[in-house]
């Protein structure tokens, strides 16, 4: 980057970092930390100094900084779609500033995104909740840079959270989900829908999963979630009896869990089919999440412990579990009845 200092790299760690970036994407993650934990060991075995090179300004542009950026937090296990977000939202910024990312200002982060509010997307503007949503890339890159020493005061320090209006989502009633496993017109997609809502897996951790991952016989099921974090997800008999006559008529030889023409069905995939099945039903605002948001609704209205559906719907913080009890307004107005009558 024109303008940047010239800035002493050791040795050791340019070329891990680089043997981590070429790995990126090509190897799974575990393989990743283990190459990065040999290399680190037996590096440490050698005696070696600084040194200043012309690569080490290359690798300090703003390119190559978002680039080491993005291999960190996929080495510390940051789901790939959050990766996928953070370079697009980040390298669209750095484009629009213009400027080395040493002298980003917190005023410009803040016209920034003025501007992207006002310019919108597609004609339309960009909601609180979406602004907020890029605020929190920029502050995660922005915080990066400063503790790794590569740009001084952090920018998004200042910058505060942009306030917007959290909307209660509205889970499926008993009669819209009966209705939409009646409109299923294959095996396939009703074991689609009776799995999205008995395991409560987010539409990524479905995408991965194997036909090995599951245990028909305890009805068990591992899902491999956000951080690279593994938790055991249960299935009704319902749902375990509809995947097993799904898998069954099977005649491809795809290890995936589910799949669109013999090949493992895409979040996109997943995301089509039940808006098609919705239509069917006649069922309105119908996508993945929203069956994961249901069985959490249903499990605290029915008495569950909050800490047990954190752990079912593999939450790290229990506060974002805790929305699904600020939701049970029934409950809420039952107990209000009772201890105030």
């Amino acid at each position: 980057m024109i303008g940047w200092e010239v800035i002493c790299v050791d040795i050791r760690e340019s070329i891990i970092r680089s043997v981590v970036m070429a790995l990126q994407g090509r190897v799974d993650d575990d393989t990743i930390n283990t190459v990065q934990d040999v290399l680190t060991i037996h590096l440490n075995e050698y005696e070696v100094t600084e040194r200043c090179t012309a690569v080490a300004v290359q690798d300090n542009s703003a390119a190559g900084m978002l680039n080491r950026f993005i291999a960190t937090k996929g080495v510390e296990g940051t789901a790939k779609s959050t990766l996928k977000r953070y370079r697009e939202q980040i390298e669209h910024l750095i484009w629009s500033l213009g400027k080395p990312l040493y002298e980003v200002t917190t005023y410009d982060l803040r016209f920034y995104l003025a501007m992207r509010r006002e310019q919108g997307w597609r004609g339309r503007k960009l909601k609180n909740s979406t602004l907020d949503g890029m605020r929190k890339c920029y502050s995660s890159f922005f915080g990066w840079l400063s503790a790794e020493g590569l740009i001084g005061r952090n920018p998004c320090a200042a910058l505060a959270s942009i306030k917007y209006r959290k909307t209660i989502r509205k889970p499926f009633s008993a009669a819209e989900l009966d209705r939409m496993r009646m409109a299923c017109r294959t095996k396939r997609d009703l074991a689609l829908v009776d799995f999205l809502y008995a395991s409560g897996c987010r539409v990524s951790e479905v995408v991965n999963l194997d036909i090995a991952d599951v245990n028909f016989d305890k009805g068990e099921c591992i899902v491999l979630g956000k951080g690279n974090k593994e938790r055991v997800i249960y299935l009704t008999e319902v749902a375990t009896r509809t995947l097993r006559e799904y898998l069954e008529i099977r005649k491809d030889f795809s290890d995936a869990l589910f799949v669109g023409r013999g090949k493992r069905l895409s979040k996109e995939g997943i995301e089509a089919a039940v808006k098609r099945i919705g239509w069917l039903a006649g069922v309105d605002d119908v996508y993945p999440h929203r069956f994961r948001h249901t069985l959490a609704t249903n499990l605290v209205e029915r008495g569950m412990d909050i800490l047990k559906v954190a752990a079912v719907l593999g939450h790290s913080d229990i506060s974002t579990t805790q929305i699904y009890c600020h939701n049970n307004k029934t409950a809420t107005k039952a107990d209000y009845i009772k201890y105030a009558a």
